[in-house]
């Protein structure tokens, strides 16, 4: 260190403790060697780094159980751990706080070891939240699952194989048959339900489907589902027979050939039984309609030749549930089979389908075709209405509002989105991306900004949006930052959307975004709303608002003004607030 003391004044104190520990005089040289190396083990820590040339390559961790450490000050990493190690509720919003404004804390071995611990968790949520972020760790965290699992043991060793065959499939079948005798009801539970990743299960879940009781047989019954042997096959064939009902809870999981063909059978059956064209659904037995539910139940998410020739057949019979079918079928895969169903019924009975139609043309069309063929359905206030599409039919476009309002541009993607959750993970719901490669055509955006449907009551609030009406809250998850021709348009789109409906802080946000400068009288427009103005609703549009403390005063003034008449709840804290604005105080410190 000597070379070094004169750099730097902690260099310098290092050289000098170093000395200290070497001298002769030491009557203590075991602490002064410790203080010396943790004054340097906290340099290094903190000023020291790597240099490499070349490309950086990640660290390969497949085969290490322990995980790796990160650099993280212990300062943020103690709360976390605390957390994981205490007991009851409170914990859940600091592990979950934490994991949302700093991940990477939960990449070092320490929490990790806690992570998979936390799967036994007491408080339920606490380990499912933790469960699917292992299961975002994909291969890298099964040597730690594996490490110390035991069959006999309870609900964290079943959320265990849970997470090992939602993460491995297949490819570690021989852990779950060789966990299988010793395993505790639970554990087998699960050990059972992955059996379904191998076709060479087969004989084996058919044995345990006679062997087994209660939930084991139950999950036997559903991975059987999945194989595609002889005996399987028979197998459900002979259920079908029996018990369809009951067989289709199993069945309507299955993406196999087979069960779809097997559930097509069995429609056809039904069809043929009654005289569609002249049925009346309220005239049927209710054993004959529940069976025609059940079976159409079954038959969704499934898509083979003999199924979709039954579509039309029903469509006669329960019209709504036909379209719900197609569409939620079409939402998760667009096989040929089913978007060939989906023009033929769109041919045939028009609207009802067109959302499924409009949905299949994004994704598989260019962007040209698909306005030019659907662009007709939005009537626009500068246009005339005729009422009729190209096929004459009374034109409604509602099913095209349903499928743009799933559509959002999402900047990081760099293109047009659709999100929707699955509950398919054995582990939780998870958030599915459905990219629309061929984008969305920019004629849309004046059509959509100029509607005449921009209030139509179907259009209904959306789950967790800060619009009052779908419709808005469609045409804000659109907008394109990247495109500066939109900003004017979209400015006054939700300029008037405010005075028509009343302000929303999510209008506020879209404005700026916009470049919009005018935001006076728009605080008072929230009476309009109702006479119930939720005060978080006001507080989080005064954050909003791009405006003087003065300014904000005047405006909270208009708005009780206006307001207090209709009032009944709230006007004395926005009094307050009127007269902390008045006197400086910054809206985000009300």
């Amino acid at each position: 260190m000597a070379p070094l003391a004169k750099a730097s004044p902690v260099f310098g104190k290092i050289c000098q403790m170093a000395q200290k520990a070497v001298a002769l005089e030491c009557e203590d040289r075991t602490a002064a060697v410790l203080d010396t190396m943790a004054l340097l083990d906290a340099v290094l820590c903190t000023q020291g780094g790597l240099l490499k040339e070349g490309e950086w390559q990640k660290i390969d961790v497949k085969d290490r159980q322990e995980g790796i450490p990160v650099n993280i000050p212990y300062s943020q990493l103690a709360p976390v751990l605390e957390a994981f190690r205490g007991t009851g509720s409170g914990r859940y919003a600091v592990i979950r706080d934490a994991h949302e404004e700093k991940p990477e804390i939960f990449g070092d071995f320490r929490i990790r070891h806690l992570m998979v611990k936390a799967l036994g968790d007491s408080y339920g949520d606490l380990a499912d939240m933790v469960a699917g972020w292992l299961l975002d760790e994909g291969q890298e965290i099964l040597p730690l699952l594996k490490q110390g699992f035991d069959p006999e043991g309870k609900r964290d060793m079943a959320r265990r194989a849970e997470l090992i065959s939602a993460i491995a499939g297949g490819e570690e079948n021989d852990f779950y048959v060789e966990a299988l005798p010793k395993a505790s009801k639970e554990v087998k539970e699960e050990l059972v339900r992955a059996l379904r990743h191998r076709e060479d299960n087969e004989k084996l879940l058919l044995d345990l489907v006679k062997s087994e009781k209660g939930k084991v047989k139950e999950a036997a019954l559903c991975a059987l589902t999945h194989m595609n042997g002889e005996g399987a096959r028979e197998f459900w064939r002979k259920q079908m027979e029996k018990k369809p009902g009951k067989a289709v809870d199993y069945l309507q999981d299955s993406r196999t050939q087979w069960a779809s063909d097997l559930i097509g059978e069995h429609l056809e059956q039904w069809l043929d039984t009654f005289d569609v064209s002249n049925l009346k659904l309220k005239e049927l037995k209710e054993e004959d309609r529940q069976l025609l539910y059940d079976l159409w139940r079954g038959a969704q998410r499934k898509s083979s030749p003999r199924l979709c020739a039954c579509y039309k057949r029903v469509c006669q019979v329960i019209p709504k549930e036909t379209a719900d079918n197609l569409w939620t079928s079409l939402m998760e895969e667009q096989p040929e089979n089913l978007c060939r169903t989906a023009e033929e019924l769109y041919r045939d009975y028009g609207d009802r389908f067109l959302q499924s139609v409009f949905w299949v043309d994004l994704l598989t069309k260019s962007p040209e075709a698909v306005y030019d063929r659907f662009s007709p359905y939005v009537r626009t206030a500068g246009l005339p209405d005729t009422g009729k599409d190209i096929g004459g039919k009374k034109k409604d476009p509602l099913g095209i509002y349903q499928v743009l309002m799933r559509l959002r541009y999402d900047e990081q993607e760099g293109g047009y989105v659709v999100y929707r959750e699955s509950w398919d993970s054995p582990i939780r719901f998870r958030t599915v991306i459905t990219r629309l490669e061929n984008g969305l055509d920019t004629r849309w955006y004046p059509l959509l900004l100029q509607s005449k449907d921009r209030f139509d009551t179907r259009l209904r609030r959306q789950v967790r949006s800060s619009y009052d009406n779908g419709y808005d809250a469609m045409v804000a998850g659109l907008f394109r930052p990247d495109m500066e021709e939109l900003k004017e348009a979209y400015g006054n789109y939700f300029y008037q959307g405010a005075r028509l409906r009343g302000t929303v802080a999510a209008d506020i946000r879209m404005l700026k975004r916009c470049g919009w400068k005018d935001y006076k009288g728009l605080l008072a427009l929230t009476g309009k709303k109702n006479d119930h103005i939720a005060t978080y609703e006001i507080r989080e549009l005064l954050a909003e608002l791009p405006m003087s403390s003065e300014e904000l005063s005047q405006e909270l003034d208009s708005l009780i003004r206006s307001y207090g008449k209709k009032a009944r709840i709230g006007v004395g804290v926005l009094e307050m607030w009127r007269d902390k604005l008045k006197n400086g105080i910054l809206a985000g410190d009300l």
